[in-house]
């Protein structure tokens, strides 16, 4: 066993140290008869020269028996130099073992054609300046038709002129296998090296076993299959060429820390078709591009299922993260694009899918070395069914989540790509991701808080015709998210993320977000969905931010906050879910756009780690000096319930956003609230227009503002509010002005324990305007009762008690405010209170109330809409059908 010394590059471009293992083998390389000119084969040493065959045009025919090479030995093809093209075959029933090197003279190609299988060992090597097809085809295919066969050999060859254009695979088809050298991981194998333009490997199935294969900028192509016929196109490209419900795809499978690697100056490109891929055990594809380099695309395209398992033993983990990786180190390059296309793709135990911008440190200052200019590569999926779960499940310090990534590592001018994902079904569990951000190194040499990195983070795209799941953490606390990032020491434009699903749910941490924790402007958030499901938040241990959909600006940070736009059928935000723009740094933090028709928002959160609970939220808030986002709501109806909350605010010193709602109905029930607050800005303004505004059970809509800042204004446009059982409108401050409350409506309902309140503890308080637009100020009833019951269509009875032929008079003042003249005493809170129903019987009325012209079963009861009478009077009434004309309901003067 040799052992030589190693060296690697974080990313994927790796000269590995090895330990040779030897497959025995006592198979020789052994011409057969069927040539018009048959080949010869001479032993010098460890080289076995291959000479004559059979030449037509610029095509070399061979046909062997046995085609083996043993360990350590060479199989040098010595043809002439203008031969394009060397067609070898293997006739006998043996499967040929390669466990040494093949050579061809020049640029010419080789292919190897053997039914019954082929193996490579350990120490396998190419060195062909063209391509090498090794397939378990049966023959290969002309352009004028003919071919040349492996299972016919005693039919006298029409030996073609033309080029080579296929493969032919019978239903028996053997399969290709690598047999390498065992290790923990691929930086601790040798690499064996297949050095040619292209490396075509086609067969049943495909089995890549503790092997580490490598094509230095050269193209890979992977296919499992037979009975079929596989084209062959320029470059050694291939593609399907039969019908493609005949073909029968086997599996590809890379095991035991395998890896494919296709790195240098470019990256070579790596096309992979078969029934199922398996990558496991902690294997990988890579390609790698240096400075100035045009990356090759991995394309991976299967019938059923591409499985990437990650790490599977903790004995066998060790850096880097498994998985299917295109990066650039280098300035001016472009890594190369990923595309998979499936009906299931499966990314678990810490696997990743991801093209990378990759800087690193000088090894001699330990400053970052930025690389600029460049490019990483798209990545795209399409699938039935996508699941990105779990996490690398060994303690190792850091619990690597799986993931489909783009990232910009310490580049200046740089872009990630964009991630495209589409699918029926999509789930990230457990801490899965699907992210693209820019991410920089300290300046160890400058300092930590300098901006090394400039770029900009790729868009993603994810469509899922049925479902997008996103739930569960790893063990480190880190979230399952699809999420755009600028993280510290980084300057740079965030990539948008936009989603597009039927059902949509977010649980258990489950994110979708937008952050900014270094400099710049962070990306947007987009969704359309049919349902959408947020609740039961976590706190993300690495960003310290609650999981939800959410925008944020992080500590620090300067720049300006993603917005947020939301468009869907039903929208539920339940058990502390969190739907949020926010920013904590010197950033402005963006605004929350909702379109939905119904939306829920109610109750709290489970406990957390630190033992608080959260509501259930929609809000845009700030800490800081940098201004808060506005909320924005656009529904058929909206429910606010249990302790739930719509809200702006801002507790620094910038200012607050605004909260503006249209919606056909509002109602607030135990507890649910509309809230503004800020402390030492201003704005904070809530604005509602609705048909039907109700609160109750200690409900409230609030502009409170603490400190010298100025109470927020309320605006209510509706048909009828309804405020009962100790719920409050008000808009107070402490030091500052009161807000004003403008409310325009057909009918107001109050009861006792209920205020409308516009104060300030220690400045001016605030006004409270109650109007009607369309009538004129008689014809506006007040009624004020919690007593209802079904069967009376009576609203306020009271209002038809006459005294000295005068009706009754309802009287509504704003609770504190400026004096009406200036002898009267200015009062720090409430000038009149609203008089209520009950109020006024207990007065000068109640010994009227027999004389009411009304049957002594009815009472009072809410309205539930009005009526004109035919004098033009309004009348409020529980049921329009009960309209009595002889009765006048309208409280006048």
């Amino acid at each position: 066993m040799n052992c030589a010394n190693s060296k690697w590059i974080f990313g994927g471009l790796f000269t590995l140290s090895a330990c040779s293992l030897a497959v025995s083998t006592s198979a020789q390389i052994v011409p057969d008869a069927t040539l018009p000119v048959n080949s010869t084969v001479t032993s010098n040493g460890d080289i076995f020269t291959i000479e004559g065959g059979t030449r037509a045009g610029s095509n070399l025919f061979h046909s062997f028996q046995e085609f083996s090479v043993p360990t350590g030995k060479e199989a040098f093809f010595n043809q002439a130099l203008d031969v394009q093209n060397i067609l070898t075959r293997v006739t006998s029933d043996r499967i040929s073992n390669i466990d040494g090197s093949l050579r061809v003279n020049g640029s010419t190609s080789l292919f190897l054609i053997n039914p019954n299988g082929i193996i490579f060992g350990a120490n396998a090597r190419l060195n062909i300046g063209g391509s090498f097809i090794a397939s378990t085809a049966e023959s290969i295919k002309f352009a004028d038709r003919t071919f040349y066969s492996a299972i016919n050999p005693e039919t006298p060859p029409l030996l073609s002129v033309n080029t080579p254009v296929g493969l032919q695979l019978g239903s028996n088809a053997g399969s290709i296998q690598f047999k390498g050298v065992p290790a923990a991981n691929f930086f601790f194998r040798q690499q064996q090296l297949f050095q040619a333009q292209t490396l075509a490997l086609v067969g049943s199935q495909i089995d890549v076993d503790s092997a580490t294969l490598a094509n230095p900028d050269g193209r890979v192509e992977l296919w499992a299959v037979r009975n079929a016929e596989v084209a062959i196109g320029d470059r050694g490209r291939m593609e399907l060429a039969s019908p493609a419900e005949t073909a029968d795809w086997g599996r590809i499978s890379l095991r035991q820390y395998s890896l494919l690697d296709t790195s240098g100056l470019n990256g070579g490109a790596i096309n992979i078709r078969a029934r199922g891929l398996t990558l496991q055990e902690g294997s990988g594809i890579y390609s790698v591009t240096g400075a100035f380099g045009q990356g090759g695309e991995i394309s991976i395209k299967t019938t059923e299922f591409v499985d990437l398992l990650g790490v599977s033993a903790a004995e066998n983990y060790d850096f880097p993260v498994p998985g299917i990786f295109t990066t650039v180190f280098g300035s001016g390059g472009k890594a190369g694009d990923i595309t998979i296309e499936t009906q299931r793709l499966r990314i678990a135990n810490g696997s990743w899918v991801q093209s990378i911008i990759n800087g690193t440190y000088d090894p001699v200052t330990f400053a970052p070395i930025s690389v600029e200019d460049s490019r990483s590569g798209n990545i795209t999926v399409r699938a039935f069914d996508v699941e990105v779960s779990g996490y690398i499940p060994f303690p190792t310090g850091v619990f690597f989540p799986s993931a489909i990534t783009t990232l910009v590592l310490n580049g200046n001018r740089s872009e990630s790509g964009k991630i495209t994902v589409e699918a029926q079904r999509i789930r990230l569990i457990d801490g899965g991701r699907i992210s693209t951000d820019l991410l920089g190194l300290p300046s160890l040499d400058f300092g930590f808080g300098t901006f090394i990195t400039a770029g900009k983070a790729g868009d993603i795209s994810i469509r899922a015709a049925e479902s997008l799941e996103i739930s569960g953490v790893t063990p480190t606390g880190v979230t399952g998210a699809v999420t755009s990032s600028i993280q510290p020491f980084v300057k740079g434009e965030g990539g948008n993320i936009s989603i597009d699903t039927q059902q949509l749910r977010l649980f258990n941490g489950g994110t979708i977000s937008s952050a900014l924790a270094g400099s710049g402007k962070a990306g947007n958030i987009q969704i359309h969905a049919r349902e959408i499901a947020v609740s039961d938040p976590a706190i993300d241990r690495v960003s310290k931010t609650i999981s939800g959909i959410t925008v944020a600006v992080a500590e620090g940070a300067t720049g300006e906050g993603g917005n947020i736009r939301l468009e869907s059928s039903s929208l539920r935000v339940f058990n502390g879910g969190q739907i949020t723009s926010s920013t904590l740094g010197n950033g402005t933090a963006g605004n929350i756009n909702l379109r939905v028709n119904r939306i829920d928002v109610e109750g709290i959160s489970p406990s957390l780690p630190d033992g608080s609970q959260l509501p259930s939220s929609i809000s845009a808030a700030s800490t800081t000096n940098a201004n808060a986002g506005s909320v924005n709501l656009i529904a058929n109806s909206i429910y606010v319930r249990n302790g739930g909350q719509i809200s702006v605010s801002n507790s620094g010193g910038g200012n607050a956003g605004n909260l503006q709602v249209s919606a056909n109905r509002i109602q607030l029930d135990r507890g649910g609230s509309l809230r503004s607050e800020v402390a030492a800005g201003d704005r904070g303004n809530i604005t509602l227009n609705t048909d039907l505004l109700q609160l109750r059970r200690g409900s409230a809509i609030t502009t409170n503002a603490t400190g010298t800042a100025t109470g927020g204004n309320i605006n209510i446009a509706t048909n009828t509010l309804a405020a009962l059982e100790n719920s409050d409108i008000a808009a107070d401050a402490m030091q500052g002005q009161g807000g004003n409350i403008q409310i325009n409506t057909q009918g107001v309902f109050l009861s006792p324990d209920s205020n409308i309140t516009a104060s300030s503890q220690l400045g001016l308080s605030g006004t409270v305007d109650i109007s009607n637009p369309n009538l004129e100020e008689q014809h506006i009833p007040i009624v004020v009762n919690n007593n209802f019951v079904a069967e009376a269509p009576v609203i306020a009875s009271s209002c038809l008690n006459r005294r000295n032929g005068q009706q009754g008079r309802f009287v509504a003042t704003g609770n504190g405010g400026l004096s009406e003249t200036p002898d009267n005493i200015l009062m720090p809170y409430e000038v009149e209170q609203v008089r209520t129903v009950g109020q006024l019987q207990s007065r000068r009325n109640r010994e009227l109330e027999a004389s009411n012209p009304l049957r002594s079963n009815y009472s009072i009861q809410e309205a539930t809409g009005f009526t004109v009478s035919p004098d033009g009077k309004v009348w409020l009434v529980a049921d329009s059908r009960q309209y009595k004309p002889a009765v006048d309901l309208i409280c006048g003067k």
